[in-house]
């Protein structure tokens, strides 16, 4: 009888060792991978990760507004993507930007819609348009500048979009046939040639925000809670094809992005 009680005690606890392996092996990691999956969920879904940003109350919508301020202009590269279509994600490790924006519209045939100056080499030249009726540029002296037409300097990037949003430190009066909410991306320039970039998107949605024609005067409240000074401010791509990556903020895109600002 012994002998029995002490083969059922060996079984059982043979049983439980081997139960709770199995469960170690199987269960835990996959407890483990959805627990992954849930804190990475934001930042595929273009949510923020840390940065609180600037929260703005417009017209009913809490619009929250991400920036940073590029004082060395030279750290500022426009590269194409519209071959490559990799994501912004992979373009911010690969290249080890320090921040990235994505750039102007693109065609269906992934061209660029207008005037695209890439490291001093032009991929396609200024076309007339109403709502791309913008062009940010840097010339060979570092010089940042909006305007409505191309400058006769060289350049060492430019990219045509829009539309114009603030002009000389005026609010343009927008007037357009569509317009929708959207997350939206703008690059200005400030009194001091200073270059920034801004997204504007609804705390309830990363993918939708402001109409355009809300945007320049929502950029008057930006700018008294920023404390900045745009002169020119012209928009870029938006929407599901817009991305705006730092250190501390992921707001990826969900169709690929045409071309991107990378800052070293």
């Amino acid at each position: 009888m012994k002998i029995l009680k002490n083969f059922i005690l060996v079984t059982f606890l043979l049983v439980l060792g081997a139960g709770i392996l199995f469960y170690s092996k199987l269960i835990v990691p996959k407890i483990t991978q959805e627990s992954v999956s849930e804190s990475s969920s934001p930042e595929v879904l273009g949510v923020p990760s840390q940065n609180p940003g600037i929260d703005l109350e417009w017209k009913g919508s809490d619009i929250r507004a991400h920036y940073f301020q590029v004082k060395e202009v030279s750290k500022i590269r426009l590269l194409p993507n519209f071959a490559e279509k990799k994501t912004s994600r992979e373009i911010f490790e690969e290249e080890s930007c320090s921040a990235l924006v994505n750039g102007g519209f693109y065609t269906p045939e992934s061209t660029p819609t207008g005037l695209f100056i890439s490291e001093a080499v032009q991929i396609k030249s200024f076309v007339v348009s109403q709502l791309s009726n913008a062009v940010f540029s840097v010339n060979d002296f570092e010089t940042p500048r909006i305007t409505r037409m191309p400058p006769e300097d060289p350049l060492r990037l430019a990219v045509q979009a829009g539309p114009l949003l603030v002009e000389n430190g005026h609010n343009q009066d927008l007037k357009l046939v569509r317009d929708e909410q959207a997350r939206r991306v703008v690059v200005g320039v400030t009194d001091s040639n200073e270059t920034v970039f801004v997204v504007f998107y609804n705390q309830a949605s990363a993918f939708t925000g402001p109409r355009l024609d809300d945007l320049p005067e929502l950029l008057v409240s930006f700018q008294q809670k920023a404390g900045l000074s745009l002169a020119d401010v012209m928009n870029l791509d938006g929407g599901a094809a817009s991305s705006f990556i730092t250190q501390d903020v992921s707001l990826l895109e969900v169709s690929p992005i045409g071309s991107y600002f990378c800052i070293k």
